[in-house]
C-alpha cells in the first residue's frame, strides 16, 4: 500500500485536535465514564499487529488468538495500566515488550491463555481482518518486522477507513470508490479517460480529485500515528518508522 510522502514538510507538521491513545489509556486505567469504550479502541487498533508477532513467533491461528486475548484481559485484570505513563514513550513499543514477557510466562505455564481469563473482553475473531493479516505471515521476517509492519498496514486500515466515511453521499462514494484503488497502488490513476467518462467528469477533474484524496489520506495516516504518540515531537521519526514497516 503505497502512499508515498508529501510534497513538502508542511504536510506532516500540520496539526489536528485528536484522542491520543493514551487519554483512551488513562480512561480505561481510571475506570470511568467511556472506559469500556476505550478498552473497545484500544483493542481495535492493536490486537492485528500482537496477532501477527504471535503466529510469527509460532503460535498456531487458535494459539495466537487466545493468547492476544489472555494478555489484554490479564494486562486489564492485573491493572499493568497503572504503571503507563506517556512520558514512557511510545504505547505501541510498551504493549509488544509487555507482550513478549506474556508470551515467555505462557510458555512456563504461568498465564492464562484462554480467552476472556474471566474479563469481558471485546470479540478478537474478525475473520477478515484474520485473512489479510495471515497475508503477512507469506513473506519470511522477524516477529519484531512482522509486527511494525502490521501496525503500519492497521493505521493505513484504519485512515482508510475514515477517509470512506468522509465520502457517504452517493456521487461521493461513487467517485471514492473509483478512485481508492490508486491509493493503495502508487497514487497512479489506471484509465483516466474511462474513468472520468464513467463518472460524467473531466480528466482534469479526476486528477484534481485525486489529488485532493491522496493529500487526505495522507493527512488521516498522520492522525492516527499521532495518537499513538505522548509528544508530538516524535511524530516524524515514527512517520519514518511507519514507511520503513511498510517498505
Amino acid at each position: 500500500m503505497k502512499v508515498g510522502r508529501p510534497e513538502s514538510e508542511e504536510g506532516w507538521v500540520r496539526r489536528e485536535f485528536v484522542t491520543t491513545h493514551w487519554s483512551l489509556i488513562l480512561s480505561v486505567r481510571e475506570g470511568g465514564l467511556g472506559a469500556e469504550a476505550a478498552l473497545e479502541e484500544l483493542c481495535r487498533a492493536y490486537w492485528p499487529p500482537l496477532f501477527v508477532y504471535a503466529r510469527r513467533d509460532g503460535l498456531s491461528l487458535h494459539d495466537a488468538q487466545d493468547a492476544v486475548q489472555g494478555f489484554i484481559s490479564r494486562l486489564l485484570a492485573r491493572q499493568d495500566l497503572n504503571g503507563v505513563r506517556p512520558e514512557l514513550g511510545r504505547f505501541r513499543g510498551f504493549l509488544l515488550t509487555s507482550f513478549r514477557n506474556f508470551l515467555a510466562s505462557r510458555a512456563r505455564g504461568e498465564a492464562c491463555g484462554k480467552r476472556g481469563g474471566g474479563v469481558s473482553m471485546v470479540s478478537l475473531e474478525d475473520d477478515a481482518a484474520v485473512g489479510w493479516l495471515e497475508q503477512e505471515l507469506t513473506d519470511p521476517m522477524t516477529p519484531e518486522r512482522a509486527y511494525d509492519r502490521a501496525w503500519a498496514r492497521q493505521v493505513m486500515r484504519c485512515a482508510l477507513e475514515r477517509l470512506a466515511g468522509e465520502h457517504r453521499t452517493p456521487p461521493q462514494a461513487r467517485l471514492f470508490d473509483a478512485l481508492q484503488p490508486m491509493l493503495v497502488d502508487g497514487g497512479r490513476v489506471r484509465r483516466e479517460a474511462e474513468l472520468a467518462a464513467s463518472l460524467g467528469m473531466s480528466a482534469g477533474a479526476i486528477a484534481v480529485a485525486a489529488t485532493r484524496l491522496r493529500r487526505r489520506y495522507r493527512t488521516l495516516i498522520e492522525a492516527e500515528v499521532r495518537r499513538t504518540l505522548a509528544d508530538p515531537a516524535d511524530l516524524e521519526g515514527e512517520m519514518r518508522s511507519l514507511w520503513e514497516a511498510w517498505e
